[in-house]
């Protein structure tokens, strides 16, 4: 059997496990938290660690990753301010060269989108448009089961989008919602599940705050529509695990701000959690080895 050592690298945690080639997961999801400094970061002193504890008798190395990747050379052609000087790190070239063992590494978003379909949780045909929101916001795009990349692979970097003269990450991302409340209740400790759970409880500032939060979140969402028209939506990220409650919220401010209810998309949420971007770096790794079509 082929075991293949999978990792989720994101500005907040990198997560990896193995899994067999058919996508079934052999060991626990472990975390590492992702070390930065105001002007660097330690990525992948933390990754090449990791694989040499995790290395015997595996097959291949597959890296889903937050930036912008050229997946032909496995590097990171752009990264925002949420990694510092992660721009240019030539993640697949340093782990072959010191393992002698093949990588491949794709965009988190791709890959999150990636494992949903390999999982068999998106219809292969159709337009699915999937985003991720965390410490930031991303963006992939399934047509027809294939990624559209775009120019220089930058197509979907959706978190930079302008939304009222910010960016959309600014407005609707996690980290963004956990920074306001934060300020509104003079703390520095809240998070986004302790965010929730005070929602949920009735704290009726927080919920207010998360209404304003949900209603950026559409505005971004709105546009996207207009522009690529897909048939479905999947919410993905940590928050939206909270599907229940999202869920009616989010359709109902769709409709309310979309010019008509014909534009409108099914909104689904991630079915795979933590396991979406390995899950889908281990489709891509796959893809890239010939071993699925």
């Amino acid at each position: 059997m082929k075991k293949y050592l999978c990792f989720d690298i994101g500005g907040t945690a990198i997560k990896f496990a193995k899994y067999d080639q058919a996508g079934k997961r052999l060991t626990p999801i472990q975390t590492e938290k992702t070390r930065l400094s105001e002007t660097d970061n330690f990525i992948m002193e933390t990754v090449l660690n990791i694989i040499r504890h995790e290395q015997d008798k595996l097959d291949g190395i597959a890296i889903s990753t937050a930036g912008v990747v050229d997946s032909e050379r496995g590097e990171i052609s752009y990264a925002g301010y949420t990694i510092p000087a992660y721009t240019g790190t030539k993640i697949k070239a340093q782990i072959e060269e010191a393992f002698q063992m093949t990588c491949h590494v794709e965009n988190d978003v791709n890959c999150a989108a990636l494992g949903e379909f390999y999982s068999g949780k998106v219809a292969s045909g159709g337009s699915v448009l999937c985003l991720t929101i965390g410490t930031g916001i991303g963006g992939a795009f399934l047509s027809e089961g294939k990624l559209f990349k775009g120019a220089g692979n930058r197509a979907l970097e959706i978190g930079y989008m302008q939304i009222n003269g910010n960016d959309y990450q600014e407005l609707a991302s996690t980290s963004a919602l956990v920074k306001k409340a934060n300020a509104l209740f003079s703390r520095t400790d809240l998070t986004g599940r302790q965010i929730m759970a005070e929602v949920q409880g009735g704290n009726e500032k927080m919920q207010a705050l998360l209404e304003v939060w949900i209603d950026n979140l559409t505005a971004g969402l709105v546009n996207l529509i207009y522009v690529l028209n897909p048939e479905v939506i999947i919410l993905g990220g940590g928050i939206m695990e909270q599907k229940d409650y999202f869920k009616p919220r989010i359709e109902e401010a769709l409709l309310n701000q979309l010019v008509s209810p014909s534009f409108n998309a099914n909104v689904q949420f991630a079915t795979l959690g933590n396991e979406a971007g390995m899950v889908g770096a281990l489709y891509h790794f796959l893809t890239k080895e010939g071993c699925v079509s």
